[in-house]
């Protein structure tokens, strides 16, 4: 997945997400990923219930599950708020690896069906338990490395970058370039990130909207047109995780 759609779901989980859910249609039949091998893992409990390729479950409104303070949630729930492509999930205590960051995941959903979540994590704070549990579940990363990210005070922080696979469905784990100590599981399968390809591609036109062209003036072209277009092209993008 392209990086800014990590971030913007990220975001989602801070509240930043508008907009009314769509109203479901009948259940998507996505390819379902193979069965998770057996041991031990912290995220089993929440996948037990968010089962990715099934169809998403009826979750009540997370305001009639709010815990007395407010901080927190009761069971399993979904904010009633996105755009029908991302929706953010309340996930209990209990049920929620110690490595996650925060309350809520993000579901990717296409129709009624789950074909994707986004579990926030404390990036380099966690990633060890992170890799772990998703190992646990998926065998040995097919690719990992270290990679070099400025922190706080100008310090360097190592942080993993990590994929699995298991067909369809592939798993990535992966830090925040810009703030490490914030960090992301990937689980998606193909519909999920042709879903957030298309989401990708509109997150780029807000982020580089095209400028208005103005009418050519008649007599001839301007001399300083092709320097104008030279300016409009967007600068090339950084290579990011969540790339593979």
């Amino acid at each position: 997945m392209k990086f800014p759609v990590a971030g913007l779901a990220l975001a989602g989980l801070l509240g930043a997400a508008t907009g009314a859910i769509a109203a479901p249609a009948a259940a998507a039949k996505p390819a379902s990923p193979a069965p998770a091998q057996s041991g031990t893992s912290a995220l089993a409990p929440m996948l037990g219930m968010l089962e990715i390729g099934n169809p998403l479950p009826a979750l009540p409104d997370c305001a009639d599950k709010r815990s007395p303070d407010g901080r927190d949630v009761t069971g399993f729930c979904v904010e009633l708020k996105g755009d029908g492509l991302m929706r953010q999930v309340g996930v209990p205590r209990d049920k929620r690896p110690a490595f996650m960051d925060g309350t809520f995941v993000v579901a990717f959903v296409d129709r009624n069906a789950l074909v994707g979540l986004i579990v926030p994590t404390a990036g380099a704070n966690s990633q060890q338990a992170a890799a772990d549990s998703v190992s646990a579940l998926y065998g040995k990363p097919f690719r990992q490395e270290q990679v070099d990210m400025p922190g706080k005070g100008g310090k360097t922080v190592k942080t993993l970058h990590a994929g699995w696979m298991q067909k369809p469905l592939t798993v990535e784990l992966y830090a925040m370039p810009e703030d490490p100590t914030t960090g992301t599981i990937e689980m998606l399968l193909p519909q999920a990130r042709a879903l957030m390809a298309d989401k990708d591609a509109e997150i780029d036109q807000q982020l580089n909207p095209k400028p208005a062209s103005a009418p050519a003036a008649k007599g001839g072209k301007s001399a300083d047109k092709p320097a104008d277009k030279a300016a409009a092209k967007p600068a090339p993008k950084p290579v990011n995780p969540g790339s593979w």
